[in-house]
């Protein structure tokens, strides 16, 4: 996967992620964390050494690429929280932007799915938090 042109790519076609794996190819238009947690809730191998590459990584999004198990993560933008996170758990990642949290739609506060996993540290755990917050929210 050449960085440059997958990133220019992802802006060109408005694309939310773009994953490389082995040698097939994901790309999603989906937004918030839908484009991990969808494919991760279908199929837990989904992302095995995948190399991937997302519009915004908080926190949230970290710990599903943690979950997958990927290879390698570029992010457009990422927030400290995810960087601390996919640092601690070894994964390389590069990106273009860090910032202190991930902003919600709003741009009145933190994210809320950063928010929701900000003090748990286990992947599984998050992982259903996730889950939990994305049905609480739906419902809502």
């Amino acid at each position: 996967m050449n960085l440059q042109n997958s990133v220019a790519r992802m802006k060109n076609e408005q694309l939310s992620c773009i994953a490389e794996i082995g040698n097939a190819e994901y790309v999603s238009t989906l937004k918030g964390i839908a484009p991990l947690l969808k494919p991760l809730r279908e199929n837990p191998d989904f992302f095995i050494d995948a190399v991937v590459i997302d519009r915004v990584i908080g926190k949230s999004a970290a710990f599903l690429l943690i979950k997958g198990r990927i290879k390698s993560i570029h992010a457009l933008i990422i927030s400290q929280h995810a960087l601390d996170l996919l640092n601690k758990h070894h994964v390389p990642v590069t990106y273009d932007k860090l910032v202190p949290f991930i902003i919600n739609n709003t741009n009145t506060g933190m994210c809320p799915m950063e928010a929701s996993v900000l003090n748990v540290e286990d992947p599984e755990e998050a992982f259903q938090v996730l889950i939990d917050k994305v049905e609480s929210m739906r419902n809502k």
